[in-house]
């Protein structure tokens, strides 16, 4: 099974940052469904409150990921909510070349 990382940096306005991370938590307890997930985890800068980064390791193909998962509707419906919310997203992914740390 193949796997991948993929990282999401959010950055919302200041006067709507509160509410986008509600959304953003919301859309995560939809995503925590998907089979193929392994891992999400959903930060926000300490600094910066209007910026969030995400955190996911996927047990899928890149290619299967980008034509079927993000064309689901609550994918689609994501995309719109960051137009009207006018929130930018910097996606990318990643592969993993090494494994460290406390393995439970």
């Amino acid at each position: 099974m193949e796997q991948f990382t993929l990282t999401v940096k959010f950055t919302a306005s200041t006067e709507n940052h509160e509410k986008f991370k509600q959304e953003l938590l919301n859309l995560f307890d939809i995503i925590n469904e998907e089979e193929n997930l392994v891992t999400a985890i959903v930060h926000q800068n300490i600094q910066k409150p209007e910026e969030f980064l995400v955190y996911e390791i996927w047990n899928d193909n890149v290619e299967h990921f980008l034509n079927v998962h993000l064309k689901k509707p609550y994918a689609l419906a994501w995309d719109q909510l960051l137009l009207d919310m006018d929130v930018k997203r910097e996606p990318s992914i990643y592969a993993a070349i090494g494994k460290y740390g406390k393995q439970n």
